[in-house]
């Protein structure tokens, strides 16, 4: 192989690398719009395992209802944070990146609960500061949404306080 097959092939392969990864990026961010709503739908039910009520219907509307109880209140963080909460759902959607956070190719909704919710304790005990962050942020995040629903305060035996007019 002379010099110039050499930078030919050189050239070609890069092309072809590049091209590539473009692909896959395209066709891994494809629906990412959607990204909050099935990382959300996934790890509800590990978060609030305990929580939710026995019978399935009513599991699910409580579900549906703190995820989009959590849909609305991104909207009032500070844009760093509604960012970085765009930035972690759009990770856990993408094949090489979830591998990379979680360890697992299988996408989050297809994981046994009980992996689940090992996998958000491991975020929770991780050196890297990154995952605690990410597991505190979800963690507040689900709960605020869940318990700041004033049916589930009876529960707690909590009640509103009255302020005077």
């Amino acid at each position: 192989m002379n010099r110039r097959q050499f930078i030919f092939r050189s050239v070609a392969l890069t092309l072809a690398a590049s091209t590539g990864y473009t692909v896959y990026q395209h066709q891994s961010l494809q629906g990412s719009d959607n990204a909050a709503v099935l990382v959300l739908d996934a790890l509800l039910p590990a978060v609030l395992m305990g929580a939710l009520p026995a019978e399935m219907p009513a599991q699910q509307l409580a579900l549906t209802k703190t995820r989009d109880e959590i849909l609305q209140f991104l909207a009032y963080l500070p844009p760093s944070q509604q960012q970085q909460l765009q930035q972690l759902f759009d990770l856990l959607q993408q094949d090489l990146a979830r591998l990379a956070l979680t360890g697992q190719w299988l996408h989050l909704a297809d994981l046994p609960l009980s992996m689940r919710l090992d996998l958000l304790l491991s975020w929770r005990d991780s050196y890297f500061s990154l995952l605690q962050q990410a597991f505190c942020g979800l963690r507040e995040l689900i709960y605020g949404a869940f318990y700041g629903q004033p049916h589930h305060w009876l529960a707690l035996q909590y009640s509103a306080p009255e302020f005077n007019p």
